[in-house]
């Protein structure tokens, strides 16, 4: 696999499969196109990379059972287990403002607010102890 990684976890990615031994990892800032043709060439030409690729396929595709078998297993599971209710997502019993974060978007427009408030305050007393009103004397 000839990997150029753009975004995200793609270069944690590819830095997993190159420390596995299937994969080379070119970065697109300084690659060239005879960088890119060498890589590519080293990955079709290679034989350890496909003694690695074909390594990570068995250890991918070991598995106790098949799919079939697992999904029978499962249906099974819920059968005997009156729906499972156990394993059913606890978001089904959110209400609709919990669901959608409503709650916590108040509380968190709500610290803001006063944060802002505050300020405000502060920086009204601020300037009324430094620059404000001096005590005017009244002249008779």
């Amino acid at each position: 696999m000839v990997g150029i990684p753009m975004f995200c976890d793609k270069p944690e990615n590819m830095g997993r499969m190159k420390s596995k031994g299937g994969a080379v990892m070119m970065d697109i800032k300084s690659m060239k196109a005879k960088d890119l043709r060498d890589a590519l060439n080293a990955v079709v030409n290679g034989k350890s990379y496909k003694e690695n690729a074909m390594r990570l396929s068995s250890i991918h595709h070991d598995r106790p059972m098949t799919p079939l078998e697992e999904a029978v297993f499962w249906i099974e599971f819920t059968l005997r287990n009156k729906g499972a209710k156990h394993l059913r997502v606890q978001a089904h019993q959110l209400t609709w403002y919990q669901y959608h974060s409503l709650d916590v978007l108040v509380f968190l427009l709500t610290v803001v607010l006063l944060l802002i408030v505050l300020l405000v305050k502060t920086c009204t007393f601020c300037l009324r102890r430094c620059c404000g009103r001096t005590g005017k004397k009244k002249t008779e």
